[in-house]
C-alpha cells in the first residue's frame, strides 16, 4: 500500500472506530496497568468473557504493587476460568519486574516494556500507544487479519518475509498521534467486520483501499496453514470424597505445568497407577478439548488405601470454595461430571482408615462452570 492509501485507509478507520466502537471497561482509562491486563486477558479469549474477570481482578488487584505482593494462589483463583494460565503467572512475574525495576510504574518506553516477563511485541506495542501514546505498532490476529486482506498479501503470515511485511505495513499505520486509536481500530474492524469467515465487506469503512475485496476474494488471506488436529491424551480422574460430600483436590502430576499451582483431583495419564488410591467404579466418560490437546477423561471413583490420604499433597474441598480457589475448568468438568451422574458411584473416605462406598439417592443438580479475542 502506498503512503496515501495508508494515510487515507487511517482516516477512515478513525471515524467508523469514533462512530461505532464497542464499549469496553478498559477503553474508560489510560492507566498502562488496567490496559496491561485486558492485554493479557484478551489474547486467544472473547470480549464478553473478559470484562467480568477484568473487572474483578482491578478490583482486588488495584495496582502492581497489589499484583506483584499478592501469592500466586490468588492470581490464579481470580484467573481461574479464564484459561491458559501461564498468562496469569507471567503477568504475576512481571507485575514483580516492575515493581523491581521501575519502582512499580510501568514505563513509557517500548525497550523497557520490552523486558517485563510475558510482554512482548505485541502486548509492549499496545501499551505503549494505548496507554502512552506513542506511535507504536500491534498485531495480533485481528490485526494480521485486515492488513493480510487490505495488501493481498500471500504466503503463511506467520513466515518470516510475511512477519516482517505485516509489522511493517503495521508500522506504517501507527504513524499518527491517535495511534492507540489507529491501533484498536484496526483490532475492531477485524472483530466486527473483517471476520475470518464470511466477512462483511459491504459495510467496511476501507474496503475502497482492500486489494483482497477488489479481487473478490476476501477469505483467501491471510493463507494460515491448516492447523494440526489436537493430540488425544486418555486419563483418569479419580474421585476421592469424605463424609461430608467435599471432594480431595491436589497439585496436578508432577510432569505437567499445564495447571501449575492449581488444585485438581487425582489424574493419571495412559492408564499410569496412583500410589495410596484405590480405583472404584466409572462414573463418567468425558472430554476435555485445550488447544493443542484433546483429553478423554475416564471419571471413576476412588477411595483411599489405609492412611494414604495424609501422605498426599492436597485436601478435601467443598464446593461452595471452589470459588475462592485456583482452579481450572477441566476440575469443574470432571465435578459437573459427578454432580450430573448422580451421587451413588462416588466413594466416601476417610484419612484415617479404609474408605467405603456408599450408594446414595437423588440427583445432584448439575453445575456450572465459567464460558477468542472477538
Amino acid at each position: 500500500m502506498s503512503e496515501r492509501s495508508i494515510a487515507e485507509a487511517r482516516a477512515l478507520l478513525l471515524a467508523h472506530y469514533d462512530a461505532h466502537k464497542r464499549a469496553m471497561p478498559w477503553r474508560e482509562t489510560k492507566d498502562p496497568y488496567a490496559i496491561w491486563v485486558s492485554e493479557v486477558m484478551l489474547q486467544q479469549t472473547r470480549v464478553e468473557t473478559v470484562i467480568p474477570y477484568f473487572q474483578r481482578f482491578l478490583a482486588r488487584f488495584e495496582g502492581v504493587r497489589a499484583l506483584a505482593e499478592a501469592p500466586e494462589a490468588d492470581v490464579l483463583a481470580l484467573w481461574s476460568g479464564l484459561g491458559y494460565y501461564r498468562r496469569a503467572r507471567m503477568l504475576h512475574a512481571g507485575a514483580k519486574h516492575v515493581v523491581r525495576e521501575h519502582n512499580g510504574a510501568l514505563p513509557a518506553d517500548i525497550d523497557a516494556l520490552k523486558k517485563i516477563p510475558g510482554v512482548g511485541d505485541y502486548t509492549a506495542g499496545a501499551i505503549a500507544s494505548i496507554a502512552f501514546d506513542l506511535r507504536e505498532p500491534v498485531l495480533d490476529g485481528n490485526v494480521e487479519r485486515v492488513l493480510s486482506r487490505l495488501a493481498a498479501m500471500p504466503g503463511d503470515p506467520r513466515a518470516k518475509t510475511q512477519r516482517k511485511s505485516l509489522w511493517d505495513l503495521a508500522r506504517a499505520f501507527a504513524r499518527d498521534p491517535r495511534a492507540g486509536d489507529v491501533n484498536q481500530s484496526l483490532m475492531e474492524l477485524g472483530a466486527t467486520v473483517c471476520t475470518p469467515a464470511s466477512p462483511r465487506c459491504l459495510l467496511c469503512p476501507v474496503r475502497a483501499h482492500c486489494a483482497a475485496s477488489a479481487a473478490a476474494e476476501p477469505e483467501r488471506y491471510p493463507e494460515k496453514p491448516p492447523k494440526k488436529a489436537p493430540r488425544a491424551e486418555r486419563w483418569t480422574a479419580l474421585v476421592v470424597r469424605d463424609e461430608r460430600g467435599a471432594f480431595w483436590l491436589g497439585p496436578p502430576p508432577a510432569h505437567l505445568d499445564r495447571w501449575k499451582g492449581m488444585l485438581v483431583p487425582p489424574l493419571a495419564l495412559d492408564g499410569a497407577a496412583l500410589d495410596g488410591l484405590r480405583d472404584g467404579p466409572v462414573i463418567a466418560e468425558v472430554v476435555h478439548v485445550l488447544t493443542h490437546a484433546r483429553m478423554q477423561i475416564t471419571v471413576r471413583a476412588a477411595s483411599f488405601i489405609d492412611d494414604a490420604a495424609p501422605a498426599r499433597e492436597g485436601s478435601f474441598v467443598a464446593l461452595d470454595s471452589l470459588d475462592a480457589l485456583a482452579i481450572p475448568k477441566v476440575t469443574r468438568v470432571i465435578l459437573d461430571a459427578v454432580a450430573q451422574a448422580g451421587e451413588e458411584s462416588t466413594a466416601v473416605a476417610s484419612s484415617r482408615k479404609k474408605a467405603s462406598i456408599r450408594p446414595r439417592k437423588g440427583r445432584a443438580k448439575k453445575g456450572s462452570s465459567p464460558p477468542s479475542r472477538t
